[in-house]
């Protein structure tokens, strides 16, 4: 038996943070789950599964029916047992104890990969202070990732100067820390490899999707953020370093290749 069952769309960077984290620290992951426009097509649950033709329209399925209010539209089929482990609703969700107990938030579900293995300490610090650190660098990141989805969906639409601006400041916030931070130490919180390495990675790699709306920022006369990664040159290079790790390629070896730091 898996230590966790994970539903997400797929690809999805954000839910590789987990099975980076889970290869690190030896935990067992079963993730579920398929193309982000066929999600709506599926019951979330712990069981989740795609719905069968037969179901649709019918009142068992449409008591499971609801709104959806984020990177989705229209219905969304969930079960009560899925909003009872995961109150807001959204994924990545995960499972553990046969779905008694549900994780969400992509940084928390990490985190339990990586605690859930033998080799938890490895990649989550070794004393209160290291990890305090490593959470320092997770909720710092979390200020970065805040904006990536917003700035990625105003694309082509009448407020995308506005998230692009928001978006640019983020990203030249974060990444000026983090060059400070790789400056003093091989690795973002410290001598080893961590947690913090692993949303550096995955959150870049999401906002390289930037990549697919190349045209509409053309067009509202808007520069692409990505390509000014190596003007932060300590955390471009540390990038690839981290894309010559097999437990970061394994996932993310596209987006390296996107980012143009895939060996």
């Amino acid at each position: 038996m898996a230590d966790l069952r994970i539903v997400s769309y797929l690809p999805n960077p954000r839910l590789y943070k987990a099975t980076i984290a889970a290869r690190y620290s030896g935990a067992t992951l079963e993730v579920v789950g398929a193309k982000p426009p066929e999600m709506p097509g599926w019951l979330w649950d712990y069981d989740a599964r795609p719905i069968d033709e037969a179901e649709r329209d019918t009142p068992e399925l449409e008591r499971f029916a609801r709104t959806a209010r984020r990177g989705f539209q229209g219905k969304l089929y969930k079960t009560d047992r899925f909003l009872e482990a995961n109150p807001f609703g959204d994924i990545p969700a995960a499972f553990g104890d046969d779905g008694a107990l549900g994780l969400f938030e992509s940084n928390s579900i990490m985190r339990a990969a990586a605690r859930l293995g033998p080799n938890a300490a490895a990649i989550c610090g070794d004393t209160p202070l290291e990890q305090s650190r490593i959470d320092a660098f997770l909720d710092r990141t979390l200020l970065f990732a805040r904006d990536i989805q917003p700035y990625l969906f105003s694309a082509g639409k009448p407020d995308a100067a506005q998230t692009h601006a928001t978006m640019r400041d983020t990203f030249e916030s974060y990444l000026a820390g983090i060059e400070r931070a790789l400056s003093t130490s091989e690795f973002i919180a410290g001598s080893a490899l961590s947690l913090a390495d692993i949303v550096f990675a995955c959150e870049l790699a999401l906002l390289s999707n930037e990549g697919r709306f190349l045209e509409q920022l053309e067009e509202s006369g808007l520069e692409p953020l990505m390509p000014r990664l190596p003007e932060y040159e300590i955390a471009a290079a540390h990038l690839g370093r981290l894309a010559a790790e097999p437990n970061f390629a394994e996932d993310l070896g596209p987006y390296f290749a996107r980012m143009g730091v895939a060996n």
